[in-house]
């Protein structure tokens, strides 16, 4: 039976990603990979996030934080965004918005789902066949998980519960896809369906505390990582209802 992740719910362990806009090779050189990781590590320690996992490809990155105030993690994807994109607007010589988009976020639930993600963003550039081997890939995370003088022990204590010993679980993590850039899964017709599964309607969940516990678990357990400000958009309730809820 998996570990529960230390933070459950909602408010620590975060996958998140950035884009390119339009999809535009944005991190496609080497001094342009270099900058992102500097600016992220340089606003990480300014605003208390701690970075689990990252890996910078050419168009996209993943990162993997830890955070005791989630409010903090808006904060530094904004400044390391924006200090990215007046770097790259310059150097390319170029005007308008760099990333697609603020960033997408899903919230980690459990200790397994903690550690597919570490695993996931680390296979970034061997499913994209851009190395062989995740340790050949010098834009991510993974050789720092394997030299724990170059890892935060307080990381290894929250994703492992120890900093000694931790390499041969943290290399037989098993790889699973998280399908986390899927673009064409809309949480409408997602309630929808459930709705009709349940013969249920949005008004009786609304009224139901068990119902919308219900609900959040066929998300789970259908892997749809909606985050809690969308569930709570889409039920139409408060989000410190929903909160409430899930506390």
């Amino acid at each position: 039976m998996p570990r529960k992740a230390r933070k459950f719910i909602g408010s620590a362990f975060t996958h998140n990603m950035v884009q390119g806009i339009n999809k535009e090779y944005i991190f496609q050189k080497h001094k342009q990979k270099l900058k992102y990781i500097l600016t992220m590590n340089k606003y990480s320690e300014k605003h208390n996030i701690l970075i689990i996992a990252y890996c910078i490809m050419d168009n996209h990155a993943h990162i993997l934080t830890y955070s005791e105030n989630i409010n903090n993690l808006s904060i530094f994807m904004k400044k390391t965004n924006t200090e990215y994109a007046k770097y790259y607007n310059k150097t390319q010589n170029r005007v308008g918005f760099v990333f697609r988009n603020r960033f997408d976020s899903k919230t980690i639930y459990n200790q397994e789902y903690l550690l597919q993600c570490i695993k996931y963003i680390h296979m970034n550039p061997v499913k994209s066949k851009v190395v062989k081997a995740e340790e050949e890939y010098e834009y991510s995370s993974y050789r720092n998980y394997l030299d724990n003088t170059k890892i935060n022990s307080k990381i290894l204590n929250l994703v492992f519960n120890s900093s000694e010993n931790y390499i041969k679980e943290f290399q037989n993590i098993k790889y699973a896809p998280l399908n986390f850039e899927k673009e064409d899964v809309d949480l409408q017709k997602v309630l929808q369906k459930y709705c009709q599964l349940e013969n249920i309607n949005l008004s009786q969940i609304q009224k139901n505390n068990i119902l919308v516990k219900k609900f959040i678990s066929y998300l789970i357990s259908n892997e749809y990582k909606f985050t809690k400000i969308e569930i709570a958009e889409i039920l139409k309730i408060s989000r410190g209802k929903l909160y409430r809820i899930l506390s």
